[in-house]
């Protein structure tokens, strides 16, 4: 055999048989037996609607969570890049 033919050969042997047998377990897993596909299952269902009288389902955030501004760290007062020449 040529060099370039065992080469082919080999790399359809690693690559391609695994890859097949893969591809072919991917299709039978998801046939149902009338030859179609399978769902996923049913959609989920709807979260029931909250009372009217309940609180709301999200507590605002605390404070220390809340970002605030600080005049001192503006990016207005960052310091000047200094561009060295090459």
């Amino acid at each position: 055999m040529k060099p370039a033919l065992v080469v082919i050969l080999s790399g359809a042997l690693t690559f391609g048989v695994p890859l097949f047998i893969a591809i072919w377990e991917v299709i039978a897993i998801r046939r149902n037996a009338k030859g179609g596909w399978r769902p996923d299952g049913p959609p989920p269902p709807e979260p029931p609607a909250p009372p009217m009288d309940s609180p709301p389902a999200q507590k605002p955030l605390p404070a220390c969570l809340i970002p605030t501004r600080h005049p001192g760290l503006s990016p207005s007062r960052a310091p000047a890049r200094v561009v060295e020449p090459a």
